[in-house]
């Protein structure tokens, strides 16, 4: 059975598919298809000439090659992973697709809609996207990112690879410092925080002996999560001052804010750290490097804009 959609899809993605190196034949055919070239002898006779590739398909004269065909099948499964062409029924389907198309081209060409001006123009503005994007694959083909430019980025930034910190934390709270002075002492000589938190407290925490689960930090005040940062699983606070009155924390559990390695993996990829910062600074010199060229491309051309024109 033939994957539904399939042609639909081809058909609303066909100029994405034609390969930058196809820039000298891609809007004779639909896809990039080869057709037959012919030419004209002195007597008016049109003689055939070689079609480069293997035959694997012709359509009123125009070829398909099986070369042509396994690069379209490349990029529109790049384009659309969740495509699969990889068996030959799917390949037959897929096939049959690109005739469909070649058909509805060589249509819409004997109707004479390639001579329409927005069909024209929509062409024209087609080549000049894809030859812009072969200069830019051109300008960066060969930009590298070396391992001591990766270790420096990860030594610098490092703290933010770090997986969220967690922290499950008890509070007390007291209306004035003195109380707050003699409950620390209490918890300095021994004594039980979250009994302490339910005699004592008089937050809405206190019912569950000063229990406040994970810590949220947007719900929390700034001073809190200043205090908190600072401690480890078990430890408690100095007293410190906040909306309430005066507070004393203890941090009961703390998950997470380890900072991975290099070679570790990445939460929910199959990247690892090393592989996604080398990714992030190619792509920066990539930008880097086209930014150069458009930079010294408009220092070196003569632009006029008439402003006054857009409003």
């Amino acid at each position: 059975m033939r994957k539904p959609g399939i042609l639909l899809l081809v058909l609303a993605m066909a100029l994405a598919f034609a390969g930058c190196d196809q820039l000298k034949g891609a809007f004779q055919t639909s896809l990039g298809s080869t057709k037959t070239a012919t030419t004209t002898t002195q007597t008016g006779q049109q003689t055939a000439q070689p079609v480069y590739g293997t035959v694997l398909a012709k359509v009123n004269g125009d070829t398909i090659t099986l070369e042509s065909f396994d690069e379209k099948v490349k990029n529109l499964q790049a384009l659309s992973p969740e495509i699969k062409i990889n068996t030959p029924e799917a390949k037959k389907s897929y096939l049959n697709d690109l005739i469909t198309q070649e058909l509805i081209y060589q249509d819409a060409k004997s109707r004479g809609i390639e001579k329409q001006k927005d069909v024209k123009d929509a062409v024209e503005e087609f080549r000049k996207g894809v030859m812009a994007r072969q200069l830019i694959m051109d300008e960066t083909k060969g930009i590298t990112v070396e391992p001591s430019e990766i270790e420096a980025f990860y030594n610098q930034y490092k703290q933010a690879f770090a997986s969220a910190r967690q922290i499950r934390a008890r509070q007390i709270v007291v209306a004035a410092e003195q109380p707050a002075k003699d409950i620390l002492i209490q918890l300095l000589q021994g004594g039980d925080f979250a009994a302490i938190a339910k005699e004592r407290s008089i937050d809405a925490s206190a019912s569950k002996g000063g229990d406040l689960g994970t810590i949220n930090p947007a719900e929390q005040f700034d001073k809190f999560n200043e205090v908190v940062a600072t401690l480890d699983a078990g430890e408690t606070s100095p007293i410190f001052k906040g909306p309430k009155g005066y507070y004393i924390v203890k941090v009961e559990e703390v998950k997470g804010g380890q900072i991975p390695q290099l070679t570790d993996t990445l939460p929910d990829t199959n990247m690892t750290v090393y592989d996604q910062i080398k990714n992030g600074l190619l792509q920066q010199k990539q930008a880097q490097r086209i930014q150069d060229l458009t930079d010294r491309l408009r220092r070196e051309a003569k632009i006029e804009i008439k402003e006054e024109l857009l409003r």
